[in-house]
């Protein structure tokens, strides 16, 4: 999409920026990047992050910057869960992306409520006493999503790395991530290296079925997996995320044989956020 601005014999210039909230920065940080400005002396509503996406506050432009940062070609994505849910029921009704949008706001959506399971879809005459019910059910019925549930997973998994590939029900989830951020954000001065947790707690087995579990003791959720990750620290978009599988793969990884763990993990951080030749938006 394109700016407003240009004359009619020139294309308008690329507008890319994504909305933050009114009086939140009180200066233009990306001033090379083409976009609003504000007016008499007050900054507009939005900071420029986004390449090629135009915010103009209308009903549906948050939707699409979503869509501009969903990690992967969505219509693949939908189609492979499609394909799982029919494993089990042949006469399943096939999965839209509309719904596929739904169901991963209501799954990040559930992380926010202090309720889990039904109650996020009980009726409020049912809970009389309830006040902010959720109302999950006027999005989607329960059974659908349990439905879709049982078989996401399915989205990003690569069955032809099975067998070869430990991490194949999920790399192809953190590289779809790395593309996008490479292709789609515009990186500031200000990037910040750090680590994360994804918390799992195993039932079944020491593992849980994971080829490899951390454990880090500083952690408020100390178990689970890790990966090694970079910020933008002026908008706050994760740029870059790397798994942490254990030393025994780690020490295959690029660089590990000409530097040391910390010193190799660190340069696949910087290439991988910048792509090895992407130059941040200087303030």
């Amino acid at each position: 999409m394109t700016g407003s601005g240009g004359s009619k014999s020139k294309p308008a210039p690329t507008v890319t920026w994504t909305y933050v909230e009114n009086g939140s920065f009180k200066k233009d940080y990306f001033p090379n990047v083409a976009g609003p400005k504000g007016s008499a002396g007050k900054m507009p509503k939005q900071m420029k992050v986004l390449k090629d996406y135009e915010y103009r506050g209308k009903e549906g432009d948050l939707l699409t910057a979503f869509l501009l940062l969903y990690p992967g070609d969505m219509d693949v994505h939908v189609d492979k869960v499609t394909a799982e849910m029919t494993k089990t029921n042949s006469r399943v009704t096939a999965l839209t992306s509309g719904e596929w949008v739904v169901f991963l706001s209501l799954l990040i959506g559930a992380t926010l409520q202090r309720e889990s399971g039904h109650a996020l879809w009980d009726v409020a005459p049912e809970r009389p006493f309830c006040k902010g019910h959720p109302g999950f059910g006027d999005y989607m019925r329960r059974r659908r999503f349990d439905e879709i549930k049982a078989a996401c997973t399915a989205a990003f998994r690569d069955e032809d790395k099975k067998g070869t590939d430990a991490w194949f029900q999920f790399r192809p989830a953190v590289e779809g991530h790395n593309a996008n951020r490479l292709r789609t954000v515009h990186m500031s001065t200000l990037l910040v290296p750090d680590e994360a947790m994804s918390p799992f707690r195993p039932r079944t087995s020491a593992s849980g079925g994971l080829d490899h579990i951390s454990f880090i003791d500083r952690k408020p959720k100390p178990m689970g997996t890790e990966f090694k990750c970079v910020c933008d620290g002026l908008h706050g978009l994760m740029l870059f995320l790397e798994i942490q599988e254990g030393s025994d793969a780690m020490a295959h990884k690029k660089y590990r044989d000409v530097a040391a763990p910390l010193a190799a993990t660190g340069m696949r951080m910087a290439v991988g956020t910048t792509g090895g030749h992407r130059r941040p938006v200087r303030l």
